[in-house]
């Protein structure tokens, strides 16, 4: 448990959060705050009004001399912060587990996790519009918007929470904390984080074992960790054309009921994988299947994940750019016929293998690779003799695209890489995009 001088290892949104809550609720703690960038002025002002001892650009002994610590999920457990803070032997924690356990010794809503490689910000935000609408206060958040010791002293009736692996990797224990989950998928993300896909797919797991009710699981995944799920309460589901708790790209199935695909307002495999687990959750905390299959139809996508931005000459161009590891890309790239799609690549990599992508992007109509990156999946093409075009810059991309397409073509853009080679964010990449594309003509 955190005792004596805590520290704060790293000082993002989160442990900005917790660190003022602490203040607010004047919680008689010994704080010190450490970060390897520059503090934002609000911050250092806080701390100095409360006489909080704090260093920026880089972290000393004095951080390390702290008895305990809540590290910020960014770090990795594998640099060299990390690494001391697990080899000294002292306690550390992360704000979402400590304020878990804040939420957990009071009377509470229903908690409920959700994590995947991919899928999990439009689960959480399916199922807050599902909730919401039956007249429930429901607080989301977590690795999606805002922190859960942002809402301290609140209460509501179900908190629905997207978790991160690199949240759930710097949990200290592996106690009960959410009432019902769902990991909805894995794949290859975060391993330069990671430093492997092992360690990846344990953090995620973890939820699994830190919940009191039922996880939500896909089949294939209970066949490859069983080990790891020992002693869990699982319900699977399949990606599968018959039985139940399952979906393909014509239905969904739940519980003997079926529904169609074509009736929602939206298309992919993986957006159908998303709902299936909103329809079993739902069922779950007692809501009508066929009820929450209604209010769907009336959800909005999170932007920047495989939206049509428009048709042109003929050519439907989708963004897809929340698409950060190969994993959503290959997820993308299943709801297209390949020969006649053109898909622009780019961003910075996560040290992936590209296995299951590559075998995909060969048969594609053509591929633009923006930027100079993507170092090593440019070498794997080049090694696998699959022809790219390089494109400077987004415009660049969206030229060269609009040049090999013909009519009944698509251009995609869904990059497998974060943002941060040329943009501040995937939300700017995505409108850089749109900019270009509707500028067409």
């Amino acid at each position: 448990m955190l005792k004596g001088k805590i520290g704060f290892v790293g000082f993002g949104i989160s442990n900005q959060k917790l660190l003022t809550t602490f203040v607010e609720q004047r919680d008689p703690l010994a704080l010190f705050v450490s970060d390897s960038g520059t503090i934002v002025p609000e911050a250092k002002t806080l701390m100095k009004e409360h006489s909080i001892e704090f260093e920026e650009d880089g972290h000393t002994d004095k951080l390390y001399e702290c008895d305990s610590f809540i590290v910020s999920p960014g770090v990795s457990p594998f640099s060299e912060v990390g690494s001391r803070i697990i080899n000294s032997g002292k306690y550390f924690t992360t704000e979402l587990e400590v304020s878990l356990d804040r939420l957990w010794s009071k009377p509470r809503g229903t908690v409920i996790g959700i994590t995947g490689t991919n899928g999990k910000s439009t689960t959480v935000t399916m199922l807050n519009h599902i909730i919401s609408g039956k007249r429930r206060k429901v607080f989301q958040g977590g690795n999606l918007g805002d922190p859960l010791a942002g809402i301290a002293g609140e209460d509501f009736d179900y908190y629905v929470l997207e978790v991160s692996s690199f949240q759930l990797r710097w949990f200290a224990e592996e106690q009960k904390r959410f009432h019902l989950s769902a990991i909805i998928n894995l794949g290859e993300d975060h391993l330069d984080y990671h430093k492997g896909i092992d360690d990846y797919f344990k953090s995620k797991l973890r939820l699994a074992k830190m919940t009191e009710g039922v996880t939500l699981l896909p089949e294939r995944i209970l066949d490859s960790h069983k080990e790891s799920l020992a002693g869990c309460k699982l319900r699977l589901f399949s990606m599968s054309d018959s039985g139940d708790d399952t979906f393909d790209r014509e239905h969904l199935r739940i519980s003997g009921v079926e529904f169609k695909t074509a009736d929602l307002p939206y298309l992919g495999l993986h957006n159908f994988e998303n709902t299936l687990v909103v329809l079993m959750i739902s069922q779950l905390i007692g809501l009508s299947a066929e009820d929450v299959f209604q209010e769907l139809k009336s959800y909005s996508f999170l932007s920047h994940r495989l939206e049509l931005v428009r048709e042109f000459e003929g050519v439907k161009y989708y963004d897809d750019s929340k698409a950060t590891n190969a994993h959503a890309v290959s997820a993308a790239l299943r709801n297209f016929e390949l020969s006649k799609t053109i898909l622009i690549l780019g961003g910075q990599e996560k040290d992936e293998t590209y296995v299951e992508l590559i075998e995909q992007l060969g048969q594609l109509k053509h591929v633009v690779m923006m930027g100079t990156s993507m170092r090593t999946l440019s070498a794997k093409l080049q090694m696998r003799g699959i022809p790219f075009s390089d494109a400077g810059n987004m415009a660049d991309a969206v030229s060269i695209s609009k040049r090999i397409s013909q009519d009944g073509d698509c251009v995609v853009l869904s990059p497998a890489g974060s943002s941060f080679d040329l943009y501040r964010n995937y939300g700017e990449r995505g409108n850089h995009f749109r900019e270009i594309v509707n500028a067409l003509e």
